[in-house]
């Protein structure tokens, strides 16, 4: 009796998270102006009020940085598709009342600053760093979350340490903080995997370029970065224990972007308008210097 209690007690807890999770979608209808649609669908919510929030600030960034500066268009409705009108209790902050236990919040966010904290959004990518692009709300941390990429080309792809879901474009994320760690790029970037031995694991290493140049200098590019990683497993003698085997650099080497790198649970944001034809070592360095974080 006391192991049926156990199962079914795991059974209605794994029933309510699946019920209880967060939703979002994003889209990019107006790429070419920098903005990007956001829908977030927030279920069984516990309060009369729910309190939804733009991040203020963001990992590894010790300065306020004030996100809610580029939401816009914001509306709210509740499970039934009826309006809602949120207040505003202070600049990064909208309280929704009067919903039935559901509320979808939709709004439009611009982005025009490709680096390690902002979020930019044109016709040949979408880099995305969560606290500068998604609402969250209090009281829901815990729960699980689901997102949808919306790709505007079919040659876009999506680069994250987020966890795959089996249907195209749908990542998960087991809580917020896990989620708000987990930069993305969504682009026609080039791709490129390697396993390295680690003990008794094997984890799996995506390197993602962005960049304007060659096939064959993403090739070599591809082949430096994993001889940093065997360096500075060397260094400690062994890997860290990524989440899931995996761990994923993403790389933007465009003239358009803002040179910066910021590492991530099991990820890194390396970012320069140093071209790989004349710059790869150059552009390793930070390679090395984020992965070294790990």
């Amino acid at each position: 009796m006391k192991s049926f209690l156990c199962v079914l007690s795991c059974l209605c807890t794994s029933l309510l998270q699946a019920q209880s999770g967060v939703e979002y979608v994003i889209s990019f209808p107006n790429r070419s102006h920098h903005e990007a649609e956001v829908q977030v669908t927030f279920s069984d919510v516990p309060t009369e009020v729910l309190e939804v929030q733009m991040s203020r600030s963001s990992p590894g960034r010790y300065a306020l940085h004030e996100f809610a500066k580029n939401v816009y268009h914001l509306r709210a409705t509740d499970g039934r598709g009826h309006g809602l009108t949120p207040t505003r209790p202070n600049p990064h902050q909208w309280n929704i009342s009067g919903h039935d236990g559901t509320v979808q919040v939709h709004y439009t966010i611009f982005g025009d600053r490709a680096d390690g904290t902002y979020l930019a959004v044109d016709n040949t990518h979408a880099h995305i760093n969560m606290p500068a692009t998604f609402m969250w709300a209090h009281g829901l941390q815990n729960r699980p979350i689901t997102i949808t990429f919306e790709l505007p080309q079919p040659e876009w792809k999506v680069a994250t340490q987020l966890i795959a879901t089996g249907t195209a474009n749908k990542f998960e994320a087991p809580n917020l903080d896990y989620f708000m760690d987990s930069p993305t790029e969504l682009s026609a970037f080039d791709s490129y995997t390697w396993r390295v031995r680690s003990g008794d694991a094997e984890p799996q290493f995506t390197l993602a370029i962005h960049h304007q140049g060659t096939d064959a200098e993403a090739r070599v590019y591809a082949q430096l970065c994993s001889l940093v990683v065997e360096e500075e497993k060397g260094v400690y003698g062994e890997l860290a224990p990524f989440d899931h085997g995996r761990y994923t650099f993403i790389t933007d080497y465009l003239p358009y972007v803002n040179g910066d790198g910021m590492e991530h649970r099991n990820s890194t944001i390396c970012i320069s308008r140093r071209a790989l034809a004349d710059q790869a070592v150059r552009n390793l360095g930070t390679i090395a210097h984020e992965f070294f974080h790990s």
